[in-house]
């Protein structure tokens, strides 16, 4: 008896938790608006996080107090510092700082340590999830020193996203921060 008991419990809340991961977030005018940005490709999105790899050496600099108050190896608070990445048109812009290990080649400029281009991408993928309202973008784009990158941006109907950097030269690092329209002034 006890047993049949739990087996129907079981299906039920299996069934319950099935059910709430199936549900559909219904078009709200704020993703409706971010649905033209990303089609018309004219928005910039400035990160307030960024997420480095948390290798050895990220904990050493976190042991030593070289991070400051607040933040971690794997999370870091940009809050006054100027980053974006801008897509307008077939061009995409990026300046975003960059914490981690360098893996080969090239090397620490005193000019710009972070992760920069203003070019043409050579592959440009974007999906859209009806069912969560969200965007998939993906490209692969070369920085300013001959760098590859592949960029993985994940834009919520909230107006908030999730950019991930894979390097051909760095460990990977991401970011989370907010969208917003470029202003007709700068197109």
């Amino acid at each position: 008896m006890i047993l049949r008991f739990l087996v129907i419990l079981c299906a039920f809340l299996s069934s319950m938790a099935c059910s709430n991961s199936k549900k559909l977030v219904s078009a709200s005018p704020k993703s409706i608006a971010l649905d033209q940005l990303v089609v018309q490709k004219n928005f910039q999105i400035s990160s307030d996080w960024a997420t480095p790899m948390a290798t050895s050496s990220m904990n050493y600099i976190a042991n030593n107090g070289l991070l400051g108050p607040g933040n971690s190896p794997g999370n870091i608070n940009l809050i006054g510092n100027t980053n974006y990445l801008s897509i307008k048109g077939d061009s995409i812009t990026a300046h975003l700082p960059y914490f981690g290990e360098r893996q080969m080649g090239g090397g620490y400029s005193t000019n710009d340590t972070g992760i920069t281009f203003n070019t043409v991408p050579t592959s440009y993928e974007q999906v859209k999830n009806d069912r969560t309202q969200t965007h998939t973008i993906k490209f692969k784009i070369s920085g300013d020193s001959n760098e590859h990158y592949s960029i993985t941006i994940l834009l919520f109907p909230n107006w908030s996203s999730e950019i991930m950097v894979t390097s051909s030269q760095r460990t990977s690092i991401g970011f989370r921060g907010t969208i917003s329209e470029i202003p007709p002034l700068e197109n």
